[in-house]
């Protein structure tokens, strides 16, 4: 909006925030406040499956810290433009630019830990499909994820300054290389993330298109890539511009653009469209260690035990009118851990009065000589 060179009619009251040539902040409080929606409904999403599937995976409470992590990053980010990030440095108080340069630092540390936890969390997530083979390549990944996320805390948190939230343009000559290295980092780690799946699902009893569905469904963090390479040229720009508090607007909108999408991406386990790649004729699910175990491609005949988890509690079924219970079906192969290598199917069962009585009396006569349940 232009800036406002009168003063204001009697009984209205200035913008918030405005975006004109000397101040950006009411562009970075809009990109910001869409976050903090995308990421609140990201745990939204995540909590309504869990409820359905009635218990809840690894990857869930990971989420939940990254959206906590998330919302911090950005109330600090809304803070840090209260204090004046977003304006020209003719715009803002002394008293108000120490506070908006530490917040402004602080919401950078945050950023690069909500990222990671990200990955992590994808990677905790591909725990539930991978068989034992890939364990291993999961927790190499999981680790470098780990590891790569603290490096980019120290990388970024030690600059040139002892006082170092002072450095936000080319006064530091090591803070361009800093950020070019957690980039790098970044696209690494995504590289990775999104290889490792495809042997697992090329290895799942399911028809090349449901293979390649999946594939393309998990690859939906690749747009991650050129955010991050978009965030690093505005962060460029931010260095080595005269007015770096101005000039970072558009760094900051990135990350903040970067960082909500990071977090939408890790509800694609919670799409139906994902989970109903799997189903086989029967309506159930596997991967590859259970559909082995239930003979598919091997001709093996081998039974594996099934653990049945109830959504709701079992209703008396009444004499005069029918009813249908939720039943949630994981197949485990065994020494499966944690609900792994299982894919989560409702089950509905459908049992009407004739039903209930034939199976009554199959239960209270002899085999053979009662009627057949027809369940």
């Amino acid at each position: 909006m232009p800036a406002l060179s009168s003063p204001l009619p009697p009984g209205m009251v200035p913008p918030l925030a405005a975006d004109n040539d000397n101040d950006h902040s009411g562009l970075i409080v809009v990109i910001t406040s869409l976050t903090l929606f995308l990421a609140l409904a990201s745990l939204s999403v995540r909590i309504f499956a869990a409820s359905k599937r009635s218990f809840t995976l690894n990857d869930d409470y990971v989420l939940l810290v990254v959206v906590a992590f998330a919302c911090v990053q950005v109330s600090l980010t809304l803070v840090s433009v209260h204090y004046g990030w977003g304006k020209t440095w003719d715009m803002i108080s002394e008293t108000d630019f120490i506070p908006m340069l530490k917040t402004a630092y602080v919401a950078d540390l945050f950023y690069v830990v909500t990222l990671g936890l990200s990955k992590i969390c994808t990677m905790v997530f591909y725990r539930n499909l991978a068989v034992r083979r890939t364990m291993r390549t999961n927790n190499a990944i999981l680790g470098a994820c780990s590891v790569c996320t603290v490096l980019a805390i120290v990388i970024l948190g030690m600059r040139c300054d002892k006082n170092p939230w002072k450095d936000i343009d080319n006064r530091c000559v090591g803070l361009l290389p800093r950020w070019k290295a957690i980039c790098a980092f970044d696209i690494v780690l995504e590289a990775l993330i999104l290889a490792y799946p495809v042997r697992i699902i090329l290895k799942v009893q399911i028809s090349f298109l449901k293979k390649l569905m999946v594939l393309m469904i998990l690859s939906c963090r690749v747009i991650l890539v050129p955010l991050s390479v978009v965030h690093l040229h505005f962060i460029q720009k931010q260095i080595r511009s005269s007015n770096p508090t101005l000039t970072g607007t558009y760094a900051t909108t990135a990350a903040e653009i970067h960082l909500g999408v990071s977090v939408v991406v890790l509800t694609v386990s919670s799409l139906k469209m994902f989970v109903a790649v799997y189903e086989d004729e029967q309506g159930l699910a596997y991967t590859e260690d259970v559909s082995k175990s239930q003979g598919v491609g091997n001709g093996s005949h081998q039974s594996k035990p099934w653990l049945w988890r109830w959504s709701r509690q079992k209703k008396e079924l009444s004499a005069s009118s029918s009813g249908c219970d939720d039943a949630t079906v994981v197949p485990l192969a065994s020494g499966a851990r944690d609900n792994a290598n299982a894919i989560v199917k409702s089950v509905h069962i459908s049992v009407t009065h004739q039903d209930r009585e034939d199976i009554e009396l199959r239960e209270s006569g002899p085999s053979g000589q009662r009627g057949k349940g027809r369940m």
